[in-house]
């Protein structure tokens, strides 16, 4: 759970010193490790035809930094935006931080998974609905990093979801909800024969880069730690709306503390969706969301490496 210390005097100057002396030896993890980070495009993680789903919605891009020879490494599957109708393996903010995760040991893949054909920017319940069924291609990524684990020198037993806007909305209700319970939510008729296991694919974390999750109540269900970032001014996805149907980080972490769940959040004051002080998805963010995306990073690196107690054991 998210602490609080307020530290003075002689506190504060050892914790400094201690910090310093830290700060001399790099942790992976943690810390950035490596400077160049290999991309590799347009890879597939479809192992068999999907009826009715386009093939370049399987792909995805892979991030790793070529010098790191450990091959037991956590891996981070990470989910892009754009409202389950715009948007790819490519967009935003994504490259910018799977790169990032790279530089200080992880695997990243940045996956595309399957658009809506209905309204999902103008209608909630459509886009609720394209999130469950994202969720299903989600899965098959999953499956084929667990089988192909040796391959591509990961840890099978170690893998975070990560994803901005719509992204990150998939991540929270991979862990928080049953396949059962977002589909009755969705009022679909086959809810009662489906799922009912919360985190069936037992990933280790989910980080939620200004989204949020549909009913604040499933955040009980978690029961691994949940990290969520905003901007305070998100007006695409509010940080803080108790009336939903959007409930943002301040209402995630209001039930995480209630529930006794592992959390970390962040608020940028100031900055809206994206981390960008205007929104505009068309534009980059500019110097100061490139900033506030490292710096990010950097928090939420460091809280995964403790948390987690993630440490670097090679092969």
């Amino acid at each position: 759970m998210r602490i609080k210390v307020l530290l003075t005097g002689t506190l504060w100057g050892l914790f400094l010193t201690n910090s310093q002396a830290q700060s001399k030896t790099n942790i992976r993890y943690k810390d950035v490790l490596f400077e160049k980070v290999d991309r590799k495009r347009n890879l597939s993680y479809q192992q068999q035809p999907v009826s009715g789903i386009k093939r370049k919605f399987h792909k995805f891009d892979w991030y790793e930094s070529g010098d790191d020879k450990n091959r037991l490494r956590p891996l981070i599957i990470a989910m892009h935006g754009g409202g389950f109708k715009l948007g790819n393996k490519s967009s935003d903010s994504t490259p910018f931080w799977a790169r990032e995760f790279a530089r200080r040991g992880y695997a990243v893949a940045s996956i595309n998974y399957r658009k809506s054909k209905k309204k999902p920017l103008s209608r909630f319940e459509d886009l609720a609905d394209g999130c469950f069924e994202a969720l299903k291609d989600l899965q098959l990524a999953i499956d084929y990093f667990r089988l192909n684990h040796q391959q591509y020198g990961i840890d099978p037993d170690k893998i975070i979801l990560a994803g901005n806007s719509a992204g990150g909305m998939m991540a929270l209700h991979e862990v928080c909800s049953s396949e059962s319970e977002f589909a009755a939510y969705l009022k679909r008729p086959d809810s009662s024969s489906l799922d009912t296991t919360h985190n069936p694919n037992k990933v280790l974390a989910a980080i939620n880069m200004w989204g949020s999750i549909y009913d604040s109540t499933w955040i009980r269900n978690a029961r691994i730690p949940i990290i969520s970032i905003h901007g305070s001014r998100d007006r695409v996805v509010p940080a803080n709306n108790p009336a939903g149907p959007f409930f943002g980080t301040e209402i995630i972490e209001r039930e995480a503390h209630r529930s006794g769940v592992a959390y970390y959040v962040h608020l940028y004051e100031g900055a809206g969706h994206e981390l960008h002080k205007h929104f505009n998805p068309l534009l980059g963010g500019g110097p100061g969301a490139r900033r506030r995306w490292r710096d990010m990073t950097q928090r939420v690196a460091a809280y995964l490496q403790q948390e987690l107690n993630l440490r670097d054991v090679s092969q």
